[in-house]
């Protein structure tokens, strides 16, 4: 109980700070009195009236409800370009100059919602919430809302028409550390 109490009494002290500690990494760290910690967070938790929401957190959430990707919010409203953003993250990544393409098309992907955070390196998101201010894994986290389903309809049958063979394409290039960054994570 020892090591659980005081991971409990470490998180409940962030928590009445007004940070939000991600509960994920004290039960890693909880070993064996992971359940019991578990079940002390979960009361904790339960019992505790949110805080007031900072003006940012207000900003995302009108900007998820609206189908509008909530990282992108918080950029604008920092007043930054994504070309900035992309340029910070080669830097505070210690990623070579020749990587910026490959970090903006990722980072474009992660700031839309449409790569899946999961696999993104904690790296990444400190060097954000750093430039941010802001915890970006949990802003990363909010998925869009899904679109409305599209019509059907029917079409008609077509003739058939000579099918021409595959072609082989180039083949895959060899994943690197960007890769790794932004999808080498994957939670299990």
């Amino acid at each position: 109980m020892g090591d659980v109490a005081l991971l409990f009494d470490e998180y409940a002290a962030r928590w009445a700070r007004g940070e939000r500690p991600d509960a994920r990494e004290y039960l890693a760290r909880a070993g064996e009195g992971e359940v019991e910690l578990r079940e002390l967070l979960d009361r904790f938790l339960t019992a505790s009236l949110p805080g007031e929401p900072s003006d940012d957190e207000i900003a995302a959430m009108q900007a998820w409800a609206a189908g509008q990707p909530p990282l992108l919010e918080l950029r604008v409203r920092r007043g930054l370009r994504r070309a900035e953003v992309v340029d910070e993250l080669v830097t505070r990544l210690g990623l070579a100059a020749g990587a910026r393409e490959k970090v903006g098309a990722y980072y474009h992907r992660l700031e839309t919602g449409l790569l899946d955070p999961r696999g993104v390196s904690g790296r990444v998101f400190e060097a954000l919430g750093s430039l941010l201010a802001a915890r970006v894994d949990e802003l990363a986290a909010w998925r869009p809302p899904p679109a409305p389903a599209p019509a059907v309809y029917l079409r008609a049958p077509e003739p058939d028409l000579p099918v021409a063979a595959p072609t082989a394409g180039a083949p895959p290039e060899p994943r690197d550390e960007v890769d790794e960054l932004f999808e080498g994570h994957a939670a299990t």
